[in-house]
């Protein structure tokens, strides 16, 4: 456990220093003073590091939104919302590295896959139910996850122009409303 600490540090450290196509393997066992057969025994190459380093975080983030997702929660409730966009605002550097023009197709993938596959995790304490076999939550969570990951792309890469609880609600609306929603009521403004 150690070891991996080390070695996600020294990544994470790195990325801020330098693009992700720059960084080598010998760049990160230096910096975490390790040597490269470490790092072979624990990964087979870079992205997997990176994946490995921010699922870490991720899970960190989940084990708080766990804690106030409940079987009777409701649709309304964006407290899980807003608890992603302030962690992407807390490590904004990272992620303006991670998810900004220089971003990696494989950890891209990952990173929605991760966030779909939480959204099934809450439905399921939601609906007290296995929702594995539902083709329409599976493509939900799925749909859920692209867009969370655009939105915090797109909020990075202008440089946050707008608070976190903003970006919730701006979020939250459009996923429970939907665009037609949002583009039909001219009354009132969401940005």
């Amino acid at each position: 456990m150690r070891t991996r600490r080390q070695l996600a540090d020294a990544m994470l450290a790195l990325l801020l220093e330098k693009d992700y196509d720059a960084i080598t393997i010998q760049d990160i066992t230096e910096r975490a003073d390790l040597n490269r057969a470490t790092f072979y025994l624990h990964y087979g190459a870079k992205d997997e590091l990176l994946v490995a380093s921010l699922e870490a975080r991720f899970d960190e983030l989940v084990t708080e939104m766990e804690k106030i997702v409940v079987p009777d929660a409701t649709w309304k409730d964006n407290r899980d919302i807003l608890m992603v966009y302030q962690h992407v605002e807390e490590y904004a550097p990272l992620y303006q590295v991670l998810l900004g023009e220089k971003g990696r197709a494989y950890v891209i993938n990952k990173i929605i896959d991760y966030i779909a596959e939480v959204g099934m995790r809450f439905c399921e304490v939601g609906l007290g139910a296995s929702v594995r076999d539902s083709p329409l939550i599976v493509m939900s969570s799925r749909h859920m996850a692209g867009s969370l990951y655009a939105l915090l792309t797109w909020w990075l890469g202008e440089g946050m122009p707008y608070s976190a609880e903003k970006m919730t609600e701006i979020t939250h609306n459009l996923h429970l409303h939907g665009m037609s929603a949002l583009l039909n009521n001219q009354n009132k403004v969401y940005i």
